[in-house]
């Protein structure tokens, strides 16, 4: 049984291809989440398999992609996310790889590298974040010091989702230290370069079908012809990554919230208690009712958010209200959803522990919900 979604996107959707992806979650994430989850099977090879469908969503079809909708990609991440936002989160990471890419100003490295994020041959990671660097993305200090023909980077990168089994390394330095945002570049590494290195991944509560590892770079040799975006704008790129990002993980709460409805609907209705179903006292079905209006609420926020990102002029402060809300609503509403279940919640097979944990670890991802207000916060200053 699943929850009927009522709030739909404006605009052009890929029904096909939004199908596609549903029958992916329903035949492969629903059956091997809980491995992942535990560590005990890799989703590497699903996550080559689903690369192809969804990766070039926003690619132009002139380069090979799709040249659909974000709306598109939206549904597509809802459906997957509906039934495992941990595998969820490692492709959305990859797609964003994928649409730097194609923005990349470098030619000739963009028709190198894309063609293998677009095909799953490549699995990409977006390498930001550093150990003592999270929220404040202009201190980063990975240093690319330039050299003649190019640069030698040194340094470490933290949480980087797909370091266990990434092809592709997006990663973003410094280049002239004490410059801020201004000396940031972003350069593409590839696994097989001398002085890369990843850790084993990290043992986290939630979402292990990310494979997220830490990384070191020891003096690596990079040529002029790695570079992605140049200093001035590279931090533009990676603001904007932020965004699709942030507007990614709106979607795949909404749809782990539909996920943990259809588990909690299905039960409720097929338990007896007193005669009746479960789903049928009012306690209980009221309390699914909220659940279902936060979820729809949620929706709308994260299709509105997602409209000025159909023209490629992304709204932050919007963005940043979607990506709050939904996290938050996830957790709340998964949280509630599992009281349908009583005690049967916390078993594993449930789904909604793995679920709930994934969508913690989502609160963490691409800025917590105290970045999100600092990003509105400012907006509504700048209104005034």
């Amino acid at each position: 049984m699943s929850y009927k979604l009522l709030c739909h996107p404006e605009g052009m959707v890929n029904e096909d291809r939004v199908k596609a992806a549903r029958d992916f979650a329903e035949g492969e994430l629903s059956r091997l989440g809980e491995a992942w989850d535990r560590g005990t099977a890799s989703p590497e090879a699903a996550l080559r398999r689903i690369i192809p469908l969804v990766a070039p969503i926003l690619v132009p079809q002139a380069l090979g992609g799709h040249g659909e909708s974000v709306a598109t990609l939206l549904r597509c991440y809802e459906e997957l996310a509906r039934r495992d936002i941990g595998f969820t989160c490692a492709l959305a990471v990859h797609t964003a790889v994928t649409i730097a890419t194609s923005l990349s100003p470098n030619a000739a490295l963009r028709d190198r590298i894309l063609p293998g994020l677009m095909s799953g041959e490549s699995i990409g990671a977006f390498l930001l974040t550093e150990p003592q660097t999270g929220t404040d993305a202009t201190a980063i200090t990975c240093a690319a010091t330039p050299v003649a023909g190019g640069y030698r980077l040194s340094g470490e990168k933290a949480w980087v989702t797909n370091g266990k089994w990434a092809d592709v390394f997006a990663t973003f330095c410094q280049t002239e230290a004490g410059s801020g945002a201004k000396g940031i570049n972003a350069v593409i590494l590839r696994r097989d370069m001398a002085g890369l290195s990843t850790s084993d991944p990290l043992d986290l509560t939630g979402n292990m079908a990310m494979g997220t590892t830490d990384a070191r770079f020891q003096d690596i040799a990079l040529s002029d012809e790695d570079v992605a975006f140049a200093t001035g704008t590279a931090f533009r790129a990676a603001m904007y990554g932020i965004d699709v990002a942030r507007l990614g993980v709106a979607a795949m709460c909404n749809g782990a919230l539909a996920g943990a409805l259809d588990v909690a609907i299905s039960y409720a209705a097929g338990r007896q208690t007193f005669g009746r179903a479960v789903i049928e006292h009012q306690a209980m079905g009221f309390t699914l009712a909220d659940v279902a209006t936060g979820l729809e609420a949620s929706r709308a926020l994260t299709f509105q958010a997602a409209r000025p990102f159909e023209s490629g002029q992304p709204v932050a402060a919007l963005t940043a209200h979607a990506k709050k809300y939904a996290c938050r609503t996830a957790f709340e509403g998964i949280s509630q959803a599992m009281r349908a279940l009583g005690a049967n919640a916390l078993k594993r097979g449930s789904s909604l522990p793995r679920q709930l944990n994934g969508v913690r670890v989502t609160e963490c991802m691409d800025g917590t919900g105290e970045v999100q207000n600092i990003v509105i916060s400012r907006a509504l200053r700048a209104g005034l």
